[in-house]
C-alpha cells in the first residue's frame, strides 16, 4: 500500500532529529557572562535537516510536521518520564536539551521566514514573468496556427492549381479520362474547402471546369473519330489480308500435309477433326491488338459514365460507325432505297467493278472490319452495339451478304468463265469461309456462292467436254478401232469399261501384235474423258465442301447423267440422220458400250458417293437415254436395210414364160445375195451377235415373203414349167446365201488375244462361236424358205392327185393352202397358140423391162 507523502517526510526529520547529536562550545565568543558552556548543532545534521525543511515548506506542510514532531515527543518520550523524572542527570540534560530546541526552532524559525520572504518574492516574481510569457506564447500560437492555416491553404492552393495545370496537360496529351478525375479531384477540393472563400482566380478556374469537360467530350468523340477514320483506311484491309494469309499459307497447308500422312481424305478444312489437329499457336499473331489498339474506346466510356452521359455518346458514336459502314461496304448500299436501279438507266457500281480480283480486296477489307468489330463490342461489354445485342456483328455481316449475294451470284455465272477463275474462287472463299465460321459469323449465303460455284465448275466441264466430244465426234471414222501396239491395247483396256477384257496377251510380242476392238476410237477417247471430268469434279470439293454433302453429290450426279445423256447421247443421236449403214452399225455398236459405261459410273457413283452411304444406289438417267437412242439406231439400220433390200427386190422381172431352163441365177438375185453376204459378213460384222441374227432372220423372212407374194399374186394366168424351175434356181441361190453368211469353218477365226465382246452379247456366246451354235442358226434360217419350196415344189410336181393325198400334203406340201394350190396348178396348164405368141412378145418386152431396170440400179449406187 504506498505511503502518504507528508507522513513520510514527518517521519524522516523525526528520525533526523532523534538522532542528532549535539556539540559543546566555549563561550569566549558570546557576549552573554552568564553563559559557562553553549551547544552546537553538527552541520551535517543540519544539511540533512535541510531538504527536509524546505520540502516541507514547499508543500506548505510545515505546521503539520511541527504537530507531528510535538506528538512523536509525547509518543517516545511517555514512558520515560518516570524515568527522566527519577534520573536527575536526565533531567539536566533534558533541560538542557529543551532550551536547545527552543533556540533551533527560533533559528529555524527566523531562515524559514526569510527564505519564505525570498520565495514569495520569487514566485511573485516568476508569477508575473509567467503571465506575461505566457501572453506571449498565447499570441504567439495565435499567430502560429494563422501561419499554419495560411501555410495548408497555400499547399491546397497550390494543389488545385497544380491540378489544373495537370488536367490541361492531360488534355493536351489526349488523356482525356485522366483529365477527367483531374477535374474531378479538383472539384472535390474546392468545393470542401475552397468554396468559403472569395479567391476570386479560383473561382475563374472552378467556372471553367464544364468548359473543360465539354471539351474533353468533344475531343474524346474526335478521338473516335480519328480512330475509325485511321482504322478504316489504313487498318481493316491489313487484317483481313493477314488473316487469310495465316490461314491459307499456313493452317491450309499444314492440314494438305496431314491429311496426306494420316490418309484423312473424308475431312474437309475446318472441320472438327481439322480444328482438333490444328497447331493454334499459328493464330497468336492474328490478335488485334497486333493491329490496333482500343484504348480510346475504353477511355471515352469510362469518360461518358463519369459524366452521366452514355447516351449521347451512344448516340454520336453510332452516327459516326454507321457513316464509317457506310463507306466501307461502298459503292454497295445497305438500304434498298440507295441501291442504283437499272430501271432508271443508271450505272450499278458495284456491279460494273466487281470481278474476282475486286471482290478479294473489298471482302478481305470488310473481313478486317468484322474482326475489329466483333473485338470492340466485346472488349466494350456490347455497351456500343444495338439494345447491348452480342449478335451486332453477325447481323451486319449477314445484311451485307443479303445484298451482295445476288451480285456474287451473277459473276460466278457471267464472269467466272474458265476453270482457273472458278478454282481460285473457290479456294478464295473456301478459306474465306473457315475464318468467317471461326469467328462465329453465319456463312449460309457464302456457302450457297460456293455451291452455285461448284455447279457452274460443272456446267463448264460439261460444255468442254461437250466441246472436246464433239470435235472427237467429227473426227470419228466410225470404223472398229485396230490396235497394233500392245501397251496401247492394254492401256485400252483399263480406260474403257468394256463387258470382256479379252484373254491373256502375255505370251504375245509387240512385233506380231494385232487386234481389233468392235467400237470406234470414240469410245476410249470419251472414257479418257469422262473419267479425267469425275476426276476434276471430286478435286473440285475435295478440301472446303463440308455442308450439304447430299445435294453436292446430286450435283456431280447430275453432271454425269448430263456429259452421257446432254452429250454424249444427244450428240450421237444427231448422227442417226445419215444413210450410211456402216456409220449407223458404228453408231449401234459404240451405244451398246456407252451404256455399259454409264452403268459402270453408276456404280462407280454409288461406290464413292460423297455421303458415305453405303445404302444409297445411283443409277443414271442417262441410261435409259442411251438405250432408247440405241433403240433408234437399231430401228434405223433395219430400215436402210429394208429399205435396199426393197430397191433391190423392184428391179426383178421373172419371164413367167420361159420356155428355156436357166442354170444360173438372175442378175437381180446374184446382186441381192452378195449385198446380203456382204452386209452380215463385212458391214454388220461388227455388230453385237443378236442384233446381227435378228436383222438376218428379219432380212430373210421379208425376201421370202416378198418372194412368196410374187408368185402368188403378180404372176399371169399361164406359166411355163420352165419359168418354175428358173424360179427355183433363183430363190436356192439365195438359199445358199445363208451359209456363206455363216460360214462351217469356225476355227479359222483368230483366237488371240480375243476381241472384247460387244456388251450385249451373252458370256456364253462371246469371242468364236461353237460349230453347234452356227449350223442350229443356219437351220433356223432356212426354215424361212420351206414356205417357198413347198409352194415351187406343188408347181414342179404340178399334179393335183398328189395334193389332194392327205399323207403326201401334210409330208410335203403342209404350207400350201387349198385354194392357192389350186390357183397356181391352174396356172400351169399349156396355153393356146395364140398364147404363144403373145408370151413370146411379152418375154421379150420383160427382157428389155429387165435391162432398163438394171442400168436404173447402177445408176442409183
Amino acid at each position: 500500500m504506498d505511503q502518504d507523502p507528508q507522513l513520510a517526510v514527518s517521519q524522516d526529520l523525526q528520525r533526523a532529529l532523534l538522532t542528532a547529536e549535539f556539540v559543546s562550545k566555549s563561550g569566549s565568543s558570546n557576549q552573554d557572562q552568564g553563559e559557562d558552556e553553549l551547544f552546537e548543532l553538527d552541520p551535517q545534521i543540519f544539511d540533512r535537516w535541510v531538504p527536509l525543511l524546505r520540502q516541507t515548506i514547499d508543500e506548505g506542510q510545515l505546521n503539520t510536521v511541527i504537530d507531528d514532531l510535538y506528538a512523536s515527543i509525547d509518543d517516545h518520550f511517555e514512558n520515560l518520564e518516570t524515568q527522566i523524572l527519577q534520573d536527575s542527570q536526565i533531567n539536566n540534560n533534558l533541560v538542557t536539551s529543551i532550551n536547545e530546541i527552543q533556540k533551533v526552532q527560533q533559528i529555524i524559525d527566523g531562515s524559514l521566514q526569510n527564505d519564505i520572504k525570498n520565495l514569495q518574492s520569487q514566485v511573485r516574481h516568476s508569477t508575473l514573468n509567467l503571465v506575461s510569457r505566457k501572453q506571449i506564447l498565447i499570441d504567439n500560437t495565435k499567430t502560429s496556427s494563422k501561419i499554419t492555416e495560411s501555410s495548408i491553404l497555400i499547399q491546397k492552393v497550390l494543389q488545385i492549381l497544380e491540378l489544373f495545370n495537370r488536367c490541361r496537360e492531360l488534355i493536351e496529351e489526349k488523356d482525356f479520362f485522366k483529365a477527367l478525375q483531374t477535374i474531378e479531384t479538383f472539384e472535390t477540393i474546392y468545393l470542401q474547402d475552397f468554396k468559403q472563400y472569395n479567391f476570386e482566380f479560383l473561382n475563374q478556374i472552378y467556372t471553367s471546369i464544364p468548359m473543360l469537360k465539354s471539351q474533353i467530350k468533344d475531343e474524346s468523340i474526335n478521338l473516335i473519330k480519328k480512330s475509325l477514320n485511321y482504322n478504316l483506311e489504313k487498318t481493316f484491309s491489313v487484317i483481313g489480308e493477314k488473316y487469310y494469309d495465316v490461314y491459307e499459307t499456313q493452317i491450309l497447308q499444314d492440314w494438305l500435309k496431314t491429311k496426306q500422312s494420316m490418309k484423312l481424305h473424308n475431312y474437309k478444312f475446318n472441320s472438327p477433326v481439322e480444328i482438333s489437329l490444328r497447331d493454334t499457336s499459328k493464330l497468336d499473331s492474328l490478335q488485334l491488338q497486333n493491329f490496333c489498339q482500343l484504348h480510346e474506346f475504353h477511355d471515352s466510356i469510362l469518360i461518358f459514365q463519369s459524366l452521366n452521359e452514355m447516351d449521347f455518346f451512344i448516340d454520336e458514336f453510332r452516327k459516326e460507325y454507321e457513316f464509317r459502314k457506310s463507306k466501307l461496304i461502298h459503292p454497295l448500299f445497305l438500304k434498298d432505297f440507295s441501291t442504283v436501279s437499272h430501271s432508271n438507266g443508271k450505272i450499278d457500281a458495284f456491279a460494273e467493278k466487281l470481278d474476282l480480283s475486286f471482290f478479294k480486296e473489298y471482302i478481305l477489307k470488310i473481313l478486317g472490319f468484322l474482326v475489329y468489330d466483333k473485338e470492340l463490342h466485346k472488349s466494350t461489354d456490347y455497351v456500343l452495339s444495338n439494345n447491348n445485342n452480342p449478335n451486332s456483328t453477325d447481323i451486319f455481316w449477314t445484311s451485307i451478304m443479303n445484298k451482295l449475294y445476288p451480285y456474287l451470284i451473277t459473276m460466278v455465272k457471267e464472269k467466272l468463265t474458265t476453270e482457273q477463275l472458278l478454282t481460285e474462287f473457290k479456294d478464295f472463299l473456301g478459306v474465306l469461309i473457315a475464318i468467317l465460321e471461326n469467328l462465329k459469323l453465319n456463312v449460309e449465303l457464302l456457302y450457297k456462292v460456293q455451291v452455285e460455284t461448284f455447279s457452274q465448275y460443272c456446267e463448264l466441264l460439261v460444255f468442254l467436254f461437250q466441246k472436246e466430244f464433239t470435235n472427237l465426234l467429227q473426227d470419228d471414222d466410225f470404223m472398229p478401232l485396230a490396235i497394233t501396239d500392245k501397251a496401247l491395247y492394254e492401256k485400252i483396256l483399263k480406260i474403257c469399261w468394256l463387258a470382256d477384257q479379252g484373254s491373256d496377251t502375255s505370251n504375245t510380242t509387240n512385233d506380231n501384235f494385232s487386234a481389233t476392238f468392235p467400237f470406234s476410237p470414240l469410245y476410249p477417247m470419251t472414257c479418257t474423258l469422262v473419267k479425267k471430268t469425275y476426276s476434276s469434279l471430286h478435286s473440285f470439293i475435295s478440301i472446303f465442301y463440308k455442308h450439304d454433302i447430299s445435294h453436292l453429290n446430286l450435283i456431280v450426279i447430275k453432271a454425269i447423267d448430263n456429259i452421257f445423256d446432254r452429250v454424249v447421247n444427244d450428240n450421237i443421236k444427231s448422227k442417226l440422220d445419215t444413210t450410211s449403214r456402216e456409220e449407223i452399225a458404228q453408231i449401234l455398236v459404240n451405244l451398246d458400250y456407252f451404256v455399259i459405261a454409264a452403268k459402270e459410273f453408276s456404280l462407280i457413283l454409288t461406290r464413292e458417293n460423297l455421303t458415305n452411304n453405303p445404302d444409297v444406289e445411283i443409277r443414271l438417267s442417262s441410261i435409259k437415254k442411251l438405250i432408247e437412242t440405241r433403240k433408234e439406231a437399231e430401228t434405223k439400220l433395219i430400215t436402210l436395210i429394208d429399205s435396199k433390200v426393197i430397191d433391190l427386190m423392184e428391179f426383178i422381172e421373172f419371164d413367167w414364160n420361159s420356155t428355156e431352163v436357166r442354170t444360173e441365177p438372175d442378175m437381180t438375185i446374184v446382186d441381192i445375195a452378195q449385198f446380203l453376204e456382204m452386209m452380215f459378213t463385212s458391214t454388220l460384222a461388227i455388230i453385237p451377235y443378236n442384233i446381227k441374227m435378228l436383222l438376218i432372220f428379219r432380212e430373210f423372212d421379208v425376201i421370202t415373203r416378198r418372194f412368196l407374194e410374187k408368185l402368188l399374186n403378180e404372176t399371169p394366168d399361164r406359166i411355163s414349167p420352165q419359168s418354175v424351175q428358173n424360179f427355183e434356181t433363183d430363190m436356192l441361190y439365195l438359199e445358199k446365201t445363208i451359209t456363206k453368211i455363216f460360214p462351217n469353218d469356225v476355227s479359222s477365226v483368230p483366237t488371240s488375244p480375243s476381241i472384247p465382246a460387244t456388251p450385249t452379247d451373252v458370256p456364253s456366246t462371246a469371242g468364236n462361236r461353237s460349230s453347234t451354235q452356227v449350223e442350229n442358226n443356219i437351220k433356223s434360217l432356212l426354215s424361212t424358205f420351206t414356205d417357198l419350196k413347198q409352194h415351187i415344189g406343188l408347181m414342179k410336181i404340178n399334179h393335183w392327185d398328189e395334193y389332194k393325198d392327205n399323207d403326201i400334203r401334210l409330208k410335203k406340201y403342209s404350207r400350201v393352202k387349198p385354194e392357192v394350190a389350186q390357183s397356181l396348178l391352174s396356172k400351169l396348164q399349156p396355153p393356146s397358140s395364140e398364147q404363144s405368141n403373145l408370151v413370146s412378145d411379152e418375154g421379150s418386152s420383160a427382157e428389155s423391162r429387165a435391162n432398163s431396170r438394171f442400168a436404173k440400179l447402177f445408176s442409183r449406187g
